[in-house]
């Protein structure tokens, strides 16, 4: 009888235990971070001509009540064509770390620090030819990934919509 009543015993201890760590496991689980930036993308122009270069604006806002601050290693842009992703350059290779064979690395510049106000939203502009190369007339969308500063997350922008035209034929 007394083995049986110890048996018990340790049969409630270890259940108690362990239902206490599942528990809370499912608490902290349970407990999304909250993102700390809300990030989106748009185009300067939806039409440019071959041989321009189209300008992609990212928005980040700051969700926090602090600064933050987004390095030049946080954030990538892609870039896809009616066939796929657009031919890189060396720059967006460097960027992403996606080399081709014979590929070799640009100097490192210094790192390049965008600060952000609590509340506040920023813009930067860039040109999509330095990244991809755009020499094919077509339609293209582009977006952009932003890596969260807290959560270290990789947050996507919404995708916008660029046509790459030929120039036309004067008669």
């Amino acid at each position: 009888m007394k083995i049986l009543t110890r048996t018990m015993r340790v049969a409630i201890i270890a259940i108690v235990l362990t239902s206490g760590i599942s528990i809370g496991a499912q608490n902290a689980a349970s407990a999304p971070k909250q993102n700390s930036v809300a990030v989106s993308l748009n185009m300067k122009e939806q039409q440019v001509p071959i041989g321009q270069s189209p300008w992609a604006i990212l928005s980040v806002e700051n969700l926090t009540d602090e600064e933050i601050e987004i390095h030049n290693y946080m954030y990538r842009v892609y870039v896809e064509g009616e066939k796929g992703e657009a031919p890189t350059t060396l720059v967006e290779r460097q960027m992403t770390g996606r080399y081709k064979p014979g590929d070799v690395p640009l100097r490192a510049d210094e790192n390049s620090l965008w600060s952000i106000a609590p509340g506040k939203s920023d813009d930067l502009k860039f040109q999509l030819t330095y990244l991809y190369d755009l020499s094919a007339p077509g339609k293209y969308t582009v977006y952009a990934e932003v890596m969260d500063p807290h959560s270290q997350k990789w947050l996507r922008t919404n995708t916008a919509q660029f046509k790459m035209q030929a120039p036309t034929r004067k008669k």
